[in-house]
Parts: C-alpha cells; sequence; structure tokens
C-alpha cells in the first residue's frame, strides 16, 4: 500500500510541474494568435482570370497598375480593393463605365497597417465621383496591398 501512495504522489509532483510548465510558456507569449481570428474582411475586384501572362497584358492596357495572383496554373487580376460593400459597387460601376466586367472577391486581412490605410482610403472613395480621383485611389490602395500583404507573405 504504501508503495502505490508513493507513485501515485509522484504522479501528481509530475503532472503539477508539467502543468505548470505549459502554463509559464503561454504566459510568456505576447501575442497569441487564435485560429478563429481571420482578421477584417476586405473585397478585391477582380478583372479576369488568364492562362498566361501575355493574355494578361492584352487585357489589362487600361490599367495602370494590377496585382495577378496564380492559383492551379491560372492567373488572377485584381485592380481594386476595398472594404466597404457600397465601394465595392461603385468602383464595380466604374469599371464597367470603362467597358469590364468584374467580380468581388472576399478575403480576410490581419494587417492592422493595411487596414487603417484602406479605411482612410475608402472615406475618400466614398466622398468622391471623379473618375481620376477613383483611378488614383485604386492605384494607392492595390500599392499597399502588394507591399503590405503580397510581399509580407513572401518573405
Amino acid at each position: 500500500m504504501k508503495k502505490y501512495l508513493v507513485v501515485i504522489l509522484g504522479a501528481f509532483a509530475v503532472g503539477f510541474l508539467l502543468s505548470q510548465f505549459m502554463i509559464n510558456q503561454y504566459d510568456k507569449k505576447e501575442k497569441l494568435l487564435t485560429i478563429f481570428n481571420r482578421g477584417e474582411k476586405v473585397y478585391l475586384i477582380q478583372q479576369g482570370v488568364y492562362s498566361n501572362e501575355e493574355n494578361i497584358l492584352k487585357n489589362t492596357m487600361d490599367f495602370d497598375y494590377y496585382i495577378t495572383s496564380i492559383e492551379n496554373n491560372l492567373y488572377y487580376v485584381f485592380i481594386g480593393v476595398t472594404k466597404d460593400l457600397e465601394n465595392v459597387n461603385k468602383l464595380q460601376g466604374y469599371f464597367e463605365e470603362m467597358g469590364y466586367v468584374t467580380y468581388s472577391k472576399e478575403v480576410f486581412i490581419n494587417n492592422k497597417t493595411f487596414i487603417e490605410i484602406l479605411n482612410q482610403y475608402d472615406q475618400l472613395l466614398k466622398t468622391t465621383t471623379d473618375k481620376a480621383i477613383i483611378k488614383a485611389i485604386c492605384n494607392q490602395t492595390l500599392s499597399k496591398y502588394e507591399e503590405l500583404i503580397v510581399n509580407a507573405n513572401q518573405d
């Protein structure tokens, strides 16, 4: 009986020490990203899907700036980004006037710097109808998206 008591007390001691070790590991972490933190919803305005780069060049001559994403050997071309659904409709109308059919794609972004910048551009986009300003906003938001999201994920 005395043997079992020593074994049971030893098991409790080891369990206690291991649990303290695990708890201390989490206390030392400054930032823990949960698996449920999907980030903020952002809408990418997609211009088209192409099978090669030559087709992209032919079909994007009207755009000063665009981003491509390669998935399953297909090139997806994005020509705008916004957080606001109202701005999605505004951008799609702007591109439709240029003769392009566009689609919106939802993505989730965790980069706070990019989200802050996008919020500022979204406010500007809401208040303007000037096509030159809309074009400039699209170019700037795509540039920031590429800098802060695309290039950051490649590192």
